[in-house]
């Protein structure tokens, strides 16, 4: 496989990963749970229980492709982040920081020390600022590799 092939690839499996972690989570809190406050508490216990227990499978497993797709466009893309000055640092930076938060706060809800529900909510919120910053991130990468060509 070529450099090219690998890249979309890894490219590919970053954004994949990261629909299906936060389409799911923002599909269990904004969608499901609400459905699930009028069946019968026994009922819908046991459900969501279900439910959490095969969500979290597909979880982990985005989050493994975000590692690993993350892990790998951050070392083809490392020196373009530096090269971009204090700005490419700061934000990878935070974006990395934010993400492993929201990786810790997957765990912290599955082991029961928060509620799932507040761990989903602080998770959504963080997602929609990783994903800005990914926006971010991309803009000036662009911006930065247009001065490089303009100035050759």
């Amino acid at each position: 496989m070529n450099g090219a092939a690998i890249q979309i690839l890894m490219r590919y499996i970053h954004i994949v990963s990261a629909i299906m972690a936060v389409g799911g989570l923002s599909f269990m809190l904004l969608c499901l749970m609400p459905v699930v406050r009028v069946l019968d508490d026994g009922f819908s216990e046991a459900w969501i229980r279900l439910i959490r227990a095969k969500f979290h499978k597909v979880l982990w497993i985005s989050i493994g492709g975000l590692v690993i797709s993350g892990v790998y466009n951050w070392a083809m893309l490392g020196s373009t982040y530096k090269a971009m000055g204090p700005v490419g640092n700061a934000l990878i930076g935070i974006k990395v920081l934010l993400a492993l938060i929201m990786f810790g706060m997957v765990w912290v809800g599955q082991a029961g020390i928060l509620r799932p529900k507040v761990c989903q909510m602080i998770n959504i919120h963080l997602a929609a600022v990783v994903i800005l910053l990914a926006a971010a991130l991309r803009y000036f990468r662009l911006e930065h590799l247009q001065s490089l060509v303009g100035a050759g």
